[in-house]
């Protein structure tokens, strides 16, 4: 006999539950997915593998930005006992027509999950081996557009480079200069709206003295400052990503 009262009830509390605001339970099938984390790749020469990386990632954490990973098939080191994610894509004594004519850039990317933003510094050393700046401005171009195959939707920060100190002489340090200029007036014309470039200044308040211990290679006090410098568009690169 089927009781009328007892599947009255049961309907009475299923209704109360709903009224008062407390929603029945979904399937484990159902729930809502975790976020994916948002896949940052510091990419470039001995510069972008360098200390810095491990100053950005504890200041990211330390102002609650978390779900990230920054991702490349190299391995960093220690940098002065920070617990950080060691995943990048720098290769010393790199240069960016190099990673061209190798195509080397396609595989890392795959390789690394086809990053959702990428942080660029490279350049130096096609400049201290007298590569022309408009072939290293053509050979950006052709990075960025590998890194749009992958995805299309990549959000680029590209950092002017840092200065070089007199050893390197005034030819390399002219061309530092050069490059520069025109990586300011390349960016935002392949900057695109789903793909943005930021470009940023490395240059200003820079001490090639006291921040490197080479005149090149930022040391442990040019690390926090030049981690400070990609900071800001970092993270308007990852909320890009994340909202």
């Amino acid at each position: 006999m089927v009781n009328f009262r007892v599947i009255a009830a049961l309907g009475a509390a299923v209704a109360n539950q709903v009224v008062l605001g407390t929603p029945l339970p979904l399937p484990a099938d159902e729930a809502a997915p975790a976020a994916a984390k948002v896949k940052v790749m510091p990419f470039g020469a001995s510069i972008a593998s360098g200390c810095w990386r491990a100053y950005l990632w504890q200041k990211l954490q330390d102002n609650n930005i978390k779900n990230i990973d920054f991702v490349g098939t190299q391995k960093g080191g220690d940098c002065a006992g920070i617990d950080y994610d060691r995943d990048h894509e720098g290769h010393p004594g790199a240069q960016a027509k190099e990673f061209v004519d190798n195509k080397s850039l396609p595989g890392w990317l795959n390789s690394s999950g086809n990053p959702d933003v990428i942080l660029v510094h490279l350049g130096t050393n096609d400049v201290i081996n007298k590569t022309p700046t408009a072939d290293i401005i053509k050979a950006f171009s052709t990075l960025v557009d590998q890194m749009r195959a992958a995805k299309s939707s990549v959000k680029i920060v590209f950092a002017q480079i840092l200065p070089l100190a007199d050893r390197f002489g005034s030819v390399a340090q002219k061309g530092i200069t050069d490059l520069n200029k025109a990586i300011a007036v390349w960016g935002p014309t392949k900057s695109t709206v789903i793909s943005p470039i930021t470009i940023i200044d490395t240059t200003v308040g820079w001490n090639v003295t006291t921040d490197t211990d080479d005149g090149e290679h930022p040391n442990a006090v040019g690390s926090p400052k030049f981690a400070a410098k990609y900071y800001p568009a970092t993270v308007a690169a990852i909320k890009s990503v994340s909202t």
